[in-house]
């Protein structure tokens, strides 16, 4: 019957073995009491290419916002309420970045006002990523045309920054900006490890990275294009609608 069916499904979950070995490593299944959480990067760029397509003239390979932006409507809903609720965020971090790299600031803005999609950002930079609880080993970010900020947020302890090329090692706690060439310069953070609980809105402990960067090839093909480029031309896809 229906109770003795789920007698044995239960029996089978109960006799499954509990971790497994791959490469030399042992891993643990989730289960009712233990389980895992998902960790990754999110890009939320205003203009940019597709992967494969930089350098191509925009008439051959038009600017689009990342998939990120807009993957269904609830999401672009939630990508409108998290520009708005980190616009006094973003505030800040434009004037320290004017304040650091005045020419580079110029340029970054005329590009930010041209390819802008959504408008609750204030900009200057075209795009963030999000780094959710993942390790970050030494390496530079080619793709930046420039000055790039980054900072932390989450529960943790170590996490140190690491400009190798510069053989340094910072201290990098929530709160902590660095702006710096992330194309040009090798950078990393160093070990970490979740601390506390889980928080009254959910939120599990851990370290979150975040990136505020601009693509040299977005650079590029928003310079001289008037403001507004990337909606009135569907990011040079068509004609504009403003003509």
């Amino acid at each position: 019957d229906e109770d003795q069916d789920q007698d044995d499904d239960d029996s089978d979950w109960e006799d499954a073995p509990a971790t497994f070995s791959h490469a030399g490593l042992e891993y643990e299944f989730a289960n009712q009491y233990e389980n895992s959480e998902c960790t990754g990067v999110s890009h939320l760029v205003h203009s940019w290419q597709m992967q494969g397509h930089h350098g191509k003239e925009v008439g051959d390979s038009p600017l689009r916002p990342s998939a990120d932006m807009f993957r269904n409507a609830q999401v672009a809903l939630a990508v409108r309420w998290y520009m708005k609720r980190t616009s006094k965020l973003a505030f800040t971090l434009k004037e320290m970045f004017k304040a650091a790299y005045p020419e580079e600031f110029i340029i970054y803005e005329k590009a930010f006002n041209a390819g802008v999609w959504e408008a609750e950002d204030p900009g200057p930079w075209l795009g963030r990523a999000i780094v959710w609880k993942l390790n970050v080993l030494p390496h530079r970010d080619g793709l930046d045309g420039g000055p790039t900020a980054i900072f932390c947020l989450g529960h943790f302890s170590g996490g140190e920054a690491y400009l190798t090329d510069l053989k340094l090692k910072l201290w990098y706690r929530p709160g902590d900006v660095l702006i710096f060439r992330a194309g040009d310069l090798y950078h990393a953070v160093g070990p970490w490890e979740a601390e506390g609980g889980v928080t009254a809105r959910g939120i599990t402990p851990g370290r979150i990275g975040n990136v505020f960067f601009s693509p040299a090839h977005s650079l590029r093909a928003l310079k001289d294009k008037k403001p507004g480029w990337m909606k009135s031309t569907a990011g040079g896809a068509l004609p504009s609608s403003e003509s």
